[in-house]
């Protein structure tokens, strides 16, 4: 897979960038030769994701992330139509239908389109809160090399750059600036549960390696991460099964390789470009990392936890997690616009923030893969937390009740 020009520059000559720590933690324990044994057949291991959330911050209550407050949201716009002459009440006009003809009017485009299916025709959010704070905390890795958040190549822009919790330096995470100051994206917000769909069979993540002779120190390994075609196996608690065999997707889009090594216990890649299945009211769309690598902790069990990083390309993420603009049903073929307007503004609503505020804001902290024709990055940088237990993973026909899916183009 050809190395992009964002990551020759990070590299700088190298085989492939190593996230910096400035402050790593503490050595992990290592596997025991025993667990080695059973982890790794034949120079190959596998396992599959058990957690996958976006990596984060502290709440905006904890820190001072967000001096301005939150944003505000729909609510905050519909509070704010009501001190305007077409947002006062009707004579007659019950409760609900007020509610409900505010509502609509602030997701409406001038123009008369969804808001949520045509972002780039809303107004600018004049309530819309990003976390500030060139040392602000939050988590994952580094993932251009630029310690100062400079831009320093021609493929990245100019943005403030996060410390980890430990004190690590040069993080790389734009997302959760854009979306830190928003209530459905705090510790306590349902913005972060979309793995839920997971534990229903709905989608999952696979991940091998292979020319492994050691869990402890390995100067080169190959890197492989893949949707999973097969459903999470589970005990009768609903607890996910260690080596539990799984099928990769039979779509190579959905497989991506890299080298990587292990050095100290923790696995590190060079750059992939991955692609994802999400789930969610049974409506499907691709969650994409350009030039992803994996920070990877082996753990005393032969699992793995750790970050996988990327960059998401704005209209991407955007319709994964909030406009699900391009969501497609069971068959593959594009879902009903009602039930695409329906899940975007219910979502809007329930986790506070506005589909043109967070589709603007995203446009401006954009750090990767920048355009050389507008000079405007495409990509925003964005980290999620993983967790895989052992696995056996195999590249055949699936069987399970996931086939229609693995095979679908």
């Amino acid at each position: 897979m050809a190395i992009s020009a964002l990551v020759v520059a990070a590299a700088a000559g190298a085989s492939f960038w190593r996230p910096a720590e400035a402050n790593p933690a503490p050595a992990p324990t290592p596997v025991s030769d025993e667990v080695f044994a059973d982890v790794v057949r034949n120079g190959e291991a596998g396992f599959v994701a058990t957690e996958f959330a976006y990596a984060l911050g502290p709440d905006a209550s904890a820190s001072n992330a967000c001096p301005r407050g939150l944003t505000g949201g729909v609510r905050g716009l519909v509070e704010q139509l009501k001190a305007r002459p077409e947002g006062a009440r009707r004579e007659g006009e019950s409760d609900q239908g007020y509610q409900r003809r505010l509502n609509m009017m602030v997701n409406t485009a001038p123009n008369g389109q969804n808001i949520c299916m045509n972002p780039q025709a809303g107004p600018t959010d004049p309530n819309w809160r990003m976390v500030e704070g060139r040392d602000a905390i939050a988590q994952g890795i580094d993932l251009d090399g630029d310690g100062k958040g400079k831009g320093k190549s021609a493929a990245t822009c100019g943005h403030p750059e996060f410390r980890g919790a430990q004190g690590q330096r040069g993080i790389d995470n734009q997302f959760y600036r854009v979306i830190g100051c928003t209530t459905g994206f705090q510790s306590t917000g349902a913005g972060n549960g979309f793995q839920t769909e997971m534990y229903t069979g709905s989608w999952g993540i696979l991940v091998s390696l292979k020319g492994v002779d050691s869990l402890a120190n390995d100067p080169e390994v190959e890197v492989g991460i893949y949707a999973n075609a097969d459903p999470l196996q589970l005990s009768a608690a609903r607890n996910a099964l260690p080596f539990a065999t799984y099928a990769v997707h039979r779509d190579k889009r959905y497989h991506a390789t890299a080298k990587g090594r292990i050095v100290n216990g923790v696995l590190t890649s060079g750059a992939m470009d991955v692609r994802l299945i999400n789930v969610v009211n049974s409506m499907s769309e691709d969650r994409e990392l350009r030039d992803a690598r994996v920070r990877l902790t082996f753990t005393p069990d032969g699992g793995m936890e750790g970050y996988l990083a990327g960059y998401s390309p704005i209209d991407s993420i955007y319709n994964v997690q909030f406009g699900v603009r391009t969501s497609r049903n069971a068959k593959g073929e594009l879902a009903p616009e009602r039930m695409r307007i329906q899940t975007s503004v219910g979502r809007a609503g329930a986790l506070g923030y506005s589909c043109n505020g967070v589709y603007q804001a995203m446009q401006q902290a954009a750090d990767g893969h920048r355009d050389p024709a507008t000079g405007r990055c495409t990509t925003i940088s964005t980290q999620y937390k993983i967790r895989l237990m052992p696995a056996f993973v195999v590249d055949t026909k699936t069987q399970s009740i996931n086939a229609p899916l693995a095979m679908r183009k």
